[in-house]
């Protein structure tokens, strides 16, 4: 419990020292843990896969392409997406053996490549908006993930569900509920804006921090791996810590259009 809590910590703690930094910095890491997901995403199943080595080359220069856009570069979004497209389908034919490299591999390359660039993009857009609600996000991820966890452990009594056979149903509502409460206050006092929106914003996205990590859950479940890549030794990889944010960044960029 103490490493799980103190890995939190620590990843809390260089997110927000990168905002503190200044954005190029944030987007400079965000690119980073977006390259690592990919990795981790490829790996998973294609991790004896040796042949289509090529690909995960084309897979990361995608992502970052469409990363990149923006902090060194600027493209027109339209045109940015085609070269992606190109580099992840194209070799189907050049390779010309299903068994190593098919329309299947190249649909799950382009959507691990299209939900990254989405995802992490969508978080380098809050930043350059506001920094504070990008911390507001990585709070109510890490508040209610840690104590979803802590609950889990000290009263966890009935099982979630089958996808991951460690969360309670006891865990994940003391996890809601304090992701809620911190999440509503630090953005009372820090953003500021009306009590019953905040409240119900910090419940909704607490919730759905639950699900992201429930959604990621079942891809390990469906792959039959325990952890992603190990590139955080003992802590089953960096979408073990941004499975929750992903999701919640997504919901909250919806919420933006409210505020």
């Amino acid at each position: 419990m103490k490493k799980r809590v103190l890995g939190a910590i620590i990843v809390l703690f260089v997110l927000i020292l990168s905002l503190i930094m200044g954005s190029y910095a944030f987007n400079l890491l965000m690119c980073l843990c977006a390259f690592l997901s990919f990795i981790e995403l490829f790996n998973i199943r294609y991790d004896n896969k040796k042949d289509i080595i090529l690909m995960k080359i084309f897979g990361i220069i995608s992502l970052l392409l469409i990363l990149f856009n923006g902090i060194f570069y600027n493209i027109n979004n339209y045109s940015i997406y085609i070269i992606p497209i190109l580099l992840i389908t194209l070799p189907i034919l050049f390779y010309n053996d299903n068994k190593k490299y098919n329309i299947n591999d190249a649909i799950y390359i382009l959507g691990i490549w299209y939900f990254l660039s989405i995802s992490y993009g969508t978080l380098i857009r809050v930043s350059s908006l506001d920094t504070l609600k990008v911390v507001y996000i990585f709070i109510i991820a890490f508040i209610t993930d840690t104590y979803a966890y802590i609950g889990g452990r000290l009263i966890g009594r009935h099982k979630l569900c089958e996808i991951s056979p460690n969360k309670t149903i006891e865990g994940s509502i003391i996890g809601v509920v304090m992701g809620t409460i911190v999440g509503t206050v630090y953005y009372l006092n820090v953003v500021g804006s009306e009590l019953i929106f905040v409240l119900l914003m910090s419940l909704a996205l607490s919730i759905m921090g639950e699900i992201g990590d429930l959604m990621f859950s079942s891809i390990k479940r469906y792959f039959n791996k325990k952890d992603y890549s190990n590139i955080i030794p003992g802590h089953g990889g960096v979408l073990d810590r941004f499975d929750s944010v992903i999701f919640i960044a997504l919901l909250f960029i919806l919420f933006l259009g409210f505020i």
